[in-house]
């Protein structure tokens, strides 16, 4: 499973494709339609929704960006799954905090923690296996 560069650039593609659209739709804010409440009119609130979710798309089209050559990307590809787990933890925080959140954030966070792992170790494989020449 973990030889198949074909099988790691879909796998990547279908998960990017869950912080770009929630990014696009967070780019509202405290409006973002995904929101089951309202949230308090809050511009610091706001304001940072809007510049994280701004991250997310970039992040998601970061891995967009290296999906080509994914077998050469070893570091890119480290920094944005870094960038994942990073937020997963941080999210880790926030239900310790604050308790736990709606299920759609619950679901993202199994994906943030568990993913990068996996393509991190599956991205290394690839490498090494084109490295040796055997790809």
């Amino acid at each position: 499973m973990f030889k198949s560069k074909r099988t790691l650039q879909i796998v990547i593609a279908i998960l990017a494709a869950a912080p770009l659209v929630s990014g696009i739709l967070g780019l509202a804010g405290i409006y973002n339609p995904l929101f089951s409440e309202t949230l308090p009119a809050d511009l610091v609130l706001d304001s940072n929704l809007r510049f994280l979710n701004a991250v997310s798309v970039a992040v998601a089209i970061s891995f967009y960006c290296i999906l080509p050559v994914i077998e050469k990307e070893t570091f890119a590809c480290r920094v944005i799954c870094g960038a994942i787990l990073l937020g997963g933890l941080a999210r880790l925080i926030s239900i310790y905090e604050l308790g736990i959140p709606p299920f759609f954030i619950s679901a993202s966070l199994v994906l943030e923690l568990l993913s990068p792992i996996l393509i991190m170790y599956w991205q290394r494989r690839l490498a090494l296996r084109v490295m040796r020449g055997k790809d």
